[in-house]
């Protein structure tokens, strides 16, 4: 049953994918969502809560959780590449040909 539920929810997300403005929208929410559980992942990884996080970074620790949530709306280019040098990571930005695909943010 779980099976039918998923392919009557993909078949719905590729319809509504059809409207460009809730392409748009999806495509945005996607990337803060792959941003958020890339930094968490980042953060984990080197034994860190989200407090010992804000510490290094002079924020608070509700500020990060917003970020690894998908919450933050003020994260800037700045803010994310003193997080991922704090982590031990580069940022790489790419904005492919593919359109459709919009702008490309890799933390590595």
């Amino acid at each position: 049953m779980a099976n039918i539920r998923l392919e009557r929810f993909e078949d719905h997300l590729q319809e509504k994918l059809k409207d460009k403005e809730f392409r748009r929208l999806y495509e945005i929410e996607r990337a803060k969502v792959a941003l958020a559980q890339k930094i968490a992942e980042m953060r984990q990884d080197k034994h860190l809560n989200q407090k010992a996080l804000a510490v290094k970074l002079g924020v608070s620790q509700q500020f990060v959780s917003q970020i690894e949530t998908g919450e933050g709306r003020n994260l800037t280019l700045d803010t994310l590449i003193r997080i991922a040098a704090s982590l031990g990571h580069k940022v790489r930005l790419s904005f492919p040909r593919n359109v459709g695909n919009g702008a490309h943010l890799e933390v590595a």
